[in-house]
């Protein structure tokens, strides 16, 4: 964490064990729960270690508690061919933004197979549903950043 007024890094230890996996490549962006409670979600990535591969999961780190929780984990999918989606393949390099209590998550890669699809995270159900595009497709997107 950088402490703004002291211009110093810190490392932030969570309390309980980090349930996350050694990631590179996701995306990170913040989810307003109100009452002044402030969470940071992240998802999808390349899982380093061990493990390797790409990820669909979402995690949340709340700031208040100090703890890491797991609100999807990730699951093998092969969407190729399929006409709806039920939940999206792993990636990284994908943009992702929340809105009220909703995650949306667009394009990435999974190795040289880049994506244009959009997704959508209800937080609190803990449920994807893919956005199927009306009209003109938008062209395959990794590494954008988000205004």
């Amino acid at each position: 964490a950088f402490d703004f007024n002291t211009q110093e890094w810190s490392n932030v230890e969570p309390i309980k064990e980090d349930p996350t996996p050694t990631l590179d490549s996701h995306c990170a962006t913040l989810w307003n729960k109100g009452d002044g409670k402030v969470s940071m979600v992240i998802v999808g990535g390349f899982m380093g270690g061990k493990t390797g591969g790409y990820s669909n999961a979402v995690y949340e780190y709340s700031f208040e508690d100090n703890q890491w929780r797991a609100l999807f984990k990730k699951q093998d999918v092969d969407n190729e061919g399929v006409e709806k989606p039920v939940i999206p393949q792993g990636r990284m390099g994908q943009g992702a933004a929340i809105k009220g209590d909703t995650l949306y998550m667009f394009g990435g890669n999974e190795g040289n197979s880049k994506m244009n699809d959009l997704w959508k995270f209800d937080l609190k159900e803990k449920k994807w549903t893919y956005i199927k595009p009306e009209g003109n497709t938008i062209p395959e997107v990794i590494y954008f950043i988000w205004d």
